[in-house]
């Protein structure tokens, strides 16, 4: 009875048939896939266009870093004052860098125009624009002189109060 159920094999196995593709149709099927993933791609940011709007203080929004960098010690003129010796690196338009822990670079900005604020003191507005929201903390830089650790409500809300010298 098993010998029923054997498949039987033929003797000689027909010859494969190989046939050549035509090249137009590599070229159909290659632009036909690139505008499928296209399509996918403009879909799927289509889509996250209509996303709401993050609440304030999250990853989704920027913001102005704003405060104070007093220079004690430095040097000043009539109306306007900046560092002398040491510190001639500050004065207006000193640069202002804001990192994230990672150290990558946030936002750049500058030191404004300063005010003597008595016994050799100066006092610059400080700002950077655009700052990504949703970091831990934020790591200020002014000119080269180290990088300030400021928490991210200090930088949301124009608290940031930075200082040099003695």
């Amino acid at each position: 009875m098993t010998d029923a159920f054997e498949p039987v094999l033929p003797e000689t196995w027909p010859p494969p048939v190989r046939t050549r593709t035509n090249p137009w149709h590599l070229v159909l099927a290659a632009v036909a896939g690139g505008a499928l993933v296209g399509a996918l791609w403009v879909g799927l940011d289509l889509a996250g266009a209509g996303a709401p709007i993050s609440p304030p203080g999250t990853s989704g929004e920027a913001f102005d870093l704003r405060g104070t960098f007093t220079l004690n010690s430095g040097g000043y003129g009539y109306s306007t004052c900046g560092g002398s010796g040491g510190y001639s690196d500050i004065t207006t338009g000193t640069a202002v860098t804001v990192y994230n822990a990672a150290g990558t670079v946030l936002s750049q900005g500058a030191l404004g125009t300063g005010r003597p604020n008595g016994a050799g003191s100066c006092v610059f507005t400080l700002s950077a624009p655009n700052v990504p929201a949703g970091e831990k903390f934020y790591l200020v830089e002014v000119s080269h002189r180290g990088r300030i650790m400021v928490q991210p409500e200090d930088a949301r809300n124009g608290n940031v109060a930075l200082s040099l010298g003695s």
